[in-house]
C-alpha cells in the first residue's frame, strides 16, 4: 500500500515574508514601490490558496496488512473539499453501483484526535480523502494505534458521491471501533455489501460445528460471510434459488425463499461487479437454542 506524503511551506511564512518585501520595496521607491509590492501579495495569496494543486506528491511505501472494521454504520468524512483531484482520480476509474462510487478506505491515525482517511487506487497505492471529525476519531484512536504497532491498518467501504458540477463527498460504511474476525489475506479488499439491516437465515441447527469453531466461545461475533448461489431442497419451494450463507468456505445457512427473493438480483449484482458477495454477520449465543447468524444487508 502506497501512502501519499506532501512538504508544504507554511502559507503565514510565505505571506509574511512578500509583505516584509513589499514594506522594503515601498520605502525605497514610494508609490511605485508600493504597488509592486501590492501585486506580489496578492499573487502570492492566490499561490498558496492552490498550492495544493501543483505541488508534487511523494509516495512513501509501507507494508500495513489491512484489516477490515465492522461495517454497520455511516460516517461522513471532512475535509473533500481539499482532496478533490485526488478523490476525482479514484471515482473515474470506477464503475458507479446505486449512483455512488464504490472505493476501500484506509484509516491512519496522525496525531492524538486526527485520523486520516486514504482511499485506495487501482494499483495499490493510496491518495487521501479527508479526515474523520475528532468525536469520532477520538473513538477509533485506541484500536487503530494498536493495529498500527502490529504494522497493520484499519480499512472499510467507503462510498463516493458528487461529481461533474458538484463537489465529491466520501461517506464511510464504518461502525463502532471494532475488528471483523475471519479476515484473512484470501478477502483482499474487495467490499462488503452495504451493512444496513440484519437479515435472519436458516437450517444454521445443521451448522452449529462450524459456527462453534468459527466463534472459539466468544459472542457475539462480528465475521465476513460470502453469499453464493444454491436451489432449496426441501419444503413447497424445493428447487427455487436461493442464497447460501459460507464461513470460510463453510455453509451456516442459508436465506429464506422471501429474503432470496428480495436479495437475490442485487447480490448477483454485486457479484458481478465486485468478484464476490460478502456481507457483515453477527453470531450470537442464543442459548438453548444454539448459536445463530443474522446478515448485515442492505434495505
Amino acid at each position: 500500500m502506497t501512502m501519499q506524503q506532501r512538504t508544504e511551506p507554511s502559507p503565514a511564512a510565505v505571506l509574511i515574508a512578500v509583505a516584509v518585501l513589499a514594506l522594503v520595496l515601498t520605502v525605497a521607491f514610494g508609490p511605485f514601490g508600493f504597488v509592486i509590492g501590492l501585486a506580489l501579495f496578492a499573487l502570492m495569496f492566490v499561490g498558496t490558496k492552490h498550492n495544493h494543486a501543483s505541488e508534487p506528491i511523494t509516495p512513501v511505501r509501507t507494508r500495513s496488512r489491512l484489516r477490515r472494521l465492522s461495517t454497520a454504520g455511516r460516517v461522513d468524512i471532512v475535509g473533500e473539499s481539499h482532496h478533490q483531484d485526488a478523490i476525482a482520480e479514484v471515482a473515474r476509474h470506477t464503475t458507479r453501483i446505486d449512483g455512488a462510487v464504490p472505493a476501500t478506505a484506509v484509516l491512519l491515525p496522525e496525531s492524538a484526535r486526527a485520523v486520516r482517511i486514504d482511499l485506495l487506487r487501482g494499483d495499490g497505492s493510496a491518495v487521501t480523502a479527508g479526515y474523520l471529525r475528532g468525536e469520532q476519531a477520538a473513538g477509533y484512536q485506541p484500536l487503530l494505534n494498536e493495529l498500527a504497532e502490529r504494522g497493520e491498518a484499519g480499512s472499510c467501504p467507503a462510498r463516493i458521491t458528487g461529481g461533474g458540477q458538484r463537489q465529491y463527498n466520501v461517506h464511510l460504511h464504518l461502525g463502532p471501533p471494532r475488528l471483523l474476525r475471519l479476515d484473512h489475506e484470501v478477502l483482499g479488499t474487495t467490499p462488503t455489501l452495504p451493512a444496513d439491516q440484519q437479515v435472519t437465515i436458516t437450517d444454521e441447527e445443521a451448522h452449529q460445528h462450524v459456527l462453534h469453531r468459527v466463534v472459539e466461545g466468544r459472542t457475539p461475533a462480528h465475521v465476513i460471510a460470502e453469499l453464493k448461489d444454491c436451489c432449496i431442497s426441501e419444503g413447497p419451494h424445493t428447487g427455487e434459488h436461493t442464497l447460501e450463507v459460507l464461513l470460510e468456505g463453510e455453509r451456516i445457512g442459508q436465506l429464506s425463499y422471501a429474503m432470496a427473493r428480495r436479495y437475490y438480483e442485487r447480490v448477483q449484482d454485486w457479484r458481478s461487479r465486485t468478484g464476490r458477495a460478502l456481507c457483515e454477520a453477527v453470531i450470537t449465543n442464543e442459548g438453548t437454542r444454539g448459536l445463530h447468524a443474522k446478515l448485515l444487508l442492505p434495505k
